[in-house]
């Protein structure tokens, strides 16, 4: 027994004894790290069938290294430099760009970043539309729109580039999301009260900004006509604005129990997100569907009606006029002839 157990202790200390030369094995000391980082720049969203160029940096020890990237979208292979022009796929979907530094005696370095190439006529589906298609005069852009209680609204977001900006600075999702304007771009920093009585702001002729008055009869039109206050959350009214659209194939609204997206009147609301103007800050795309109202609350704030896709209410809250930046619905007065 006693000659069993040393044996068995001695291939216990030779085990050790492997394990520790292989950790050495694998944290070389002869290996060096580089200085500085990898890093290039991709947009978080990419028109499809586009050249884009691709530029490494950040790596400032050694001075001479390699530079590998890989793209399986596109090459089977790496490519090498430190500059690549490339076009993206000719169908929406999504690319991933990884690049690799590599230099004798140093641990490689790499950086992976992933865009999602968007087709203003295909990425975009599960939207539905019961009302007319008008033309922005002022630059040929189109809108579907819906007729609920006594108004005609917007059943898509504004796109109007003579103001505002789009998501990340990404101008190719203007078509299906629309821009985001803080309150002044929108109203013209003008207040709005009375059914159909914002302003015209950044809205085509005839259009307005809606109002607190505007945004409850939109709640009675959807409340078995009762309408809510405008001051409120609006218990089960989001879900019912809220529709199951699709990008690149994919839920754009995350899957949740509380919002059923029924989208009742065809509103087709969708989750595009906000920007802080001075810090150049973009958030909750798929997360959040922001519209600005044309009442203020002060001076130097404005209320907005959010929807989550986590719950079922309309929200409402504040915001800074001047910095922050949401979408917009432009309303009227019924009119003329209805389609059913």
């Amino acid at each position: 027994m006693k000659k069993i157990r040393g044996f068995a202790c001695l291939i216990l200390v030779m085990a050790a004894v492997l394990s520790v030369a292989s950790c050495e094995e694998k944290a070389d000391p002869s290996y060096e790290h580089m200085v500085g980082v990898t890093d290039f720049e991709l947009a978080s969203f990419l028109p499809v069938s586009q050249l884009i160029e691709l530029e490494a940096s950040g790596v400032a020890y050694p001075e001479k290294y390699t530079l590998k990237w890989r793209i399986p979208e596109l090459y089977e292979d790496t490519l090498t430099g430190s500059h690549l022009t490339i076009r993206t796929p000719d169908e929406p979907g999504y690319l991933t760009v990884t690049l690799y530094t590599q230099a004798w005696g140093y641990y490689e370095l790499d950086n992976s970043k992933s865009a999602i190439l968007i087709d203003s006529t295909k990425s975009l589906t599960g939207r539905n539309f019961r009302g007319r298609l008008i033309t922005d005069p002022r630059d040929g852009q189109k809108y579907h729109t819906t007729y609920v209680d006594s108004l005609e609204w917007f059943s898509e977001n504004l796109k109007w580039a003579g103001a505002g900006t789009c998501y990340t600075d990404c101008d190719v999702l203007q078509p299906i999301f629309g821009r985001l304007y803080t309150w002044n771009e929108a109203t013209g920093g003008v207040e709005g009260s009375g059914l159909a009585g914002g302003p015209q702001g950044a809205c085509p002729e005839g259009w307005s900004v809606p109002t607190a008055e505007d945004w409850e009869s939109l709640s009675k039109g959807l409340n078995k006509g009762v309408p809510m206050k405008f001051l409120s959350n609006w218990a089960g009214l989001g879900q019912k604005l809220t529709v199951e659209a699709y990008l690149n194939g994919k839920k754009l609204w995350p899957i949740s129990p509380d919002n059923l997206k029924t989208n009742d009147v065809f509103w087709n609301a969708l989750p595009a997100g906000y920007n802080m103007r001075a810090e150049g800050i973009y958030r909750e795309f798929s997360s959040y569907g922001m519209w600005w109202s044309s009442a203020k609350r002060n001076d130097s704030r404005a209320y907005y009606r959010y929807i989550y896709f986590d719950a079922d209410y309309c929200g409402v809250n504040y915001a800074d006029i001047d910095n922050v930046a949401f979408s917009v619905r432009c309303v009227k007065r019924r009119g003329g002839i209805e389609p059913l």
